[in-house]
């Protein structure tokens, strides 16, 4: 029987070249790395050569017998998610849908939650036990800063420069032992979160991290004290230099009362927004 051409199978043969053609595309100019974490591209390139194989086999059955006279429907659940990805724009995951997730500054990767007693004031207020002559109530869920920011001498030694490839080692270590770095200057670039309950003069410099892919990622922040009249809104990118201290939060979900860092911001300046937002764990 003489072969003709297979529509069905010329279809599959097409969305598989698409396909294939695709993957090399965001490969090739590096927006793989806005869906999926850099250490998983080796994966991405293998499946490319799988899909270069899947083409070649493919290819001989565009002219064979056809099993069906119609269409199959089927293909449009291919058709549709392969446009989308050529005629949209690849972009990272929003700040928005992020902090959507949720977001605790008591619940930050190690974070140490210090077990000390405390005490309830005569307004209320629930404070350290060993603080209560330094402390001040404040709104919302922050509880007392342990020590004025105001005050804090400068500790000798190099600043804290947090960069992409150190964030992750730095940031568990501040926020393990916030004690510790008390009166360190430290530099910082992220955006702008002003989540619920905090002062007026505060917001968290906030970056995303991503484990594994978009879909994994997640909010971090440092907690910043910064009264000048210069405020921006919400969403802008910053590049902060202050110096660390520490003051204790209650998380308003658990009622979880931790110990930890907040950033008294001497310099802020506005920046561009960087083409790669996350922070890759």
């Amino acid at each position: 029987m003489k072969k003709k051409l297979n529509l069905n199978e010329l279809i599959w043969f097409l969305i598989l070249i698409g396909f294939t053609c695709y993957f090399y595309m965001i490969i090739s100019t590096n927006k793989i790395t806005l869906y999926v974490h850099p250490k998983m591209v080796k994966y991405v390139r293998f499946s490319v050569y799988f899909f270069i194989v899947l083409v070649i086999f493919q290819g001989m059955n565009i002219f064979s017998i056809k099993k069906g006279k119609t269409i199959k429907l089927g293909y449009i659940m291919f058709l549709i998610p392969l446009t989308l990805g050529f005629l949209l724009k690849s972009e990272a995951v929003s700040a928005s849908s992020v902090i959507n997730k949720g977001f605790s500054l008591t619940s930050q990767l190690k974070i140490n939650t210090l077990k000390h007693k405390h005490i309830t004031l005569s307004d209320g207020t629930e404070v350290c036990e060993h603080s209560v002559k330094d402390t001040h109530s404040t709104d919302g869920d922050n509880i007392s800063l342990n020590k004025p920011l105001e005050s804090i001498t400068l500790k000798k030694g190099e600043a804290i420069d947090m960069t992409n490839e150190n964030f992750i080692n730095n940031y568990e270590d501040i926020y393990g032992s916030p004690s510790n770095y008390v009166g360190r200057v430290i530099n910082m670039k992220g955006f702008i979160y002003k989540q619920k309950g905090l002062n007026k003069e505060e917001f968290i410099l906030s970056r995303i991290l991503v484990s594994c892919c978009a879909a994994d990622a997640q909010l971090s922040g440092l907690l910043c004290d910064y009264s000048e009249e210069k405020v921006f809104a919400e969403g802008i990118w910053v590049n902060i230099e202050g110096t660390l201290g520490e003051r204790e939060y209650k998380d308003s979900k658990s009622g979880e009362i931790s110990l930890i860092p907040i950033i008294k911001v001497n310099e802020i300046e506005k920046i561009d927004k960087p083409n790669n937002e996350y922070i890759y764990n």
